[in-house]
């Protein structure tokens, strides 16, 4: 499994899919968190491995 982290909720989606898909299936806005992973940025299309852990740090936008 892969673990998504985000404030203090943990959410866990399969290996294999997409940084994108793994969050539209937690139901995460992309446009609204930055992914990291062992404290370096990942980008939406990044494939998730298993065992790892994705932090999310959410981005606020004005509007």
């Amino acid at each position: 499994m892969v673990k998504l982290i985000l404030r203090d909720k943990e959410y866990e989606v399969k290996p294999g899919m997409t940084l994108l898909s793994a969050l539209q299936k937690s139901e995460i806005l992309p446009e609204s968190v930055i992914a990291t992973r062992e404290g370096e940025m990942i980008l939406e299309d990044e494939i998730l491995k298993d065992g790892e852990v994705i932090k999310l740090i959410a981005v606020i936008s004005g509007g």
